[in-house]
């Protein structure tokens, strides 16, 4: 059974703990819930009493937007298992009945664990999601497409041992009995789709570490043989340079608009566990490392990545540890937000050939703290605004209440990386307090109104287990309405 979560009525459990200038009545003012969505600005959706977590939304041009991420539901055996799940919601934040089942698709391989990462809604209103699929015990990259109405995309997928994948297909990276885990979703101007994740490769001491691996799948489905010159239809990556070091990776880089560049260049971000080190990567549109972005290597030309990382020297705070998020601004730079040893959400701008843009906050760099020194406030998302403002999601330690606890927190900056003084309190910031327990974001979209969305969970109070529910809450953003790449047809 759906259900909808009343306790925003009581009012303390969604306050907004964000130390905002006061709005005057009936005044909406940057970084203020929204208080027409929802409850009190948030929606909480309990579908089968499971965990269940955002993260990806998708907003829509009639103001309703899609959510996607894990619901725990009885797969096609018998139990139990994580699940693709997408949800349509309407503008004011009730979950949408007309959408696939009650509101909820749901998609099972079969009894393993699948889970959507990444989505995008395409200029005729198709539905791509991205992520994990498992036929057995080991995960996949996988990708499913979907109609606007939330049924399976019949004119997509792939025939594989005699059987038609109907509206989804699947690519085995790392063999059969290796988790490969798809994380980003991007398409190419041409229509061909991207999945990025991670696969373990087999290192000199014996270990399996994830690197980065990047697959293409062909606009109706089947994988693309032609990508990454080696006829696989993938590519694995070093992008660190660091010896059996684990990788990670957050996102391929869009616009505003969701669109890749024009000349389908790949940008990637993550970080290397182990060793601090954030990275940005790009490949050109044929998947192949592009020589002409990154750090230099030696006399010759660059390296086709940048590596962040994270110090302090002369008091001083450079690099990333991890970065989260990545976007391309309208004149070809790249914005990333991650984390450092000043532990705050951290935004850095990257001129088109991967060198530092020091116009850019101070010296290429902001960083926007709300926890106590020792805490760190963790970024888990990006997005540009029409406006050219950057907005981050993700968590910050909260001792409003007298307990540490996790909640969503936004951090927003300017076009030109200083920190937004009219956003929240005053100093960029916001944080809300969704329920008693832990809230954490791991997505944030901007409306076409220029409102933003923010999406993740919340653990469930008195649940046993720490079980999640899904948490969307909308918060006042612009007037900087946008009309992305085929967006203002794109409503059902």
């Amino acid at each position: 059974m759906i259900t909808v979560s009343m306790r925003a009525l009581a009012g303390s459990l969604l306050a907004t703990l964000s130390l905002s200038v006061a709005a005057e009545p009936l005044i909406s003012h940057p970084g203020d819930l929204d208080p027409d969505f929802g409850f009190g600005g948030v929606m909480i959706t309990d579908f089968v009493n499971t965990d269940e977590v955002i993260y990806s939304l998708a907003p829509l041009a009639n103001g309703s937007f899609l959510a996607a991420g894990v619901v725990t539901h009885a797969n096609v055996s018998a139990g139990t298992s994580e699940n693709v799940a997408v949800a349509r919601f309407l503008p004011n934040g009730q979950l949408d009945t007309t959408f696939a089942n009650a509101g909820l698709r749901h998609f099972d391989v079969a009894a393993g664990v699948d889970g959507a990462r990444a989505m995008k809604v395409l200029p005729n209103g198709r539905i791509l999601v991205a992520g994990s699929f498992s036929p057995g015990a080991y995960a996949n990259f996988g990708v499913l497409k979907l109609l606007p109405n939330g049924d399976f995309d019949p004119d997509f997928g792939d025939t594989v041992n005699g059987q038609f994948r109907l509206g989804w297909n699947m690519v085995d990276i790392g063999g059969v009995s290796v988790h490969d885990f798809g994380r980003a979703l991007a398409v190419q101007p041409d229509g061909r789709i991207l999945v990025a994740g991670i696969t373990p490769i087999s290192h000199t001491n014996g270990f399996r570490y994830n690197h980065i691996a990047v697959a293409r799948f062909l606009a109706t489905g089947p994988l693309d043989l032609t990508f990454g010159g080696n006829g696989t239809g993938y590519v694995v990556l070093d992008t660190t340079a660091s010896a059996d070091a684990a990788e990670e990776i957050t996102s391929i880089a869009t616009n505003q608009a969701g669109d890749m560049a024009a000349d389908g260049r790949i940008v990637l971000s993550g970080y290397a566990q182990s060793s601090g080190t954030g990275f940005v990567a790009r490949l050109t549109a044929n998947g192949i490392v592009d020589s002409s972005f990154g750090d230099a290597v030696g006399g010759g030309g660059r390296s086709g990545r940048v590596a962040l990382q994270a110090s302090l020297v002369s008091g001083v705070y450079r690099g990333l540890y991890e970065i989260e998020g990545a976007c391309l601004t309208g004149d070809g730079k790249i914005v990333v937000v991650g984390t450092a040893s000043d532990r705050g959400f951290t935004f850095i701008r990257f001129l088109a050939d991967g060198s530092l843009d020091a116009s850019f906050g101070t010296n290429g760099r902001t960083t926007i703290k709300f926890s106590a020194s020792t805490e760190y406030d963790e970024p888990a998302a990006l997005a540009l605004q029409g406006n050219g403002k950057l907005v981050a999601a993700g968590y910050a330690i909260n001792y409003a209440t007298g307990s540490p606890r996790k909640d969503f927190y936004v951090a927003r900056v300017l076009a030109n990386g200083q920190p937004d003084t009219g956003f929240g309190d005053g100093q960029g910031r916001s944080v809300t307090q969704v329920a008693t327990g832990t809230d954490e974001a791991f997505a944030i979209a901007v409306e076409p109104s220029g409102n933003l969305l923010v999406g993740g969970y919340q653990q469930r109070p008195g649940a046993a287990n720490q079980q999640y529910d899904f948490v969307v809450l909308r918060e006042f953003g612009d007037s900087d309405r946008i009309f992305q790449h085929g967006f203002e047809n794109v409503g059902n």
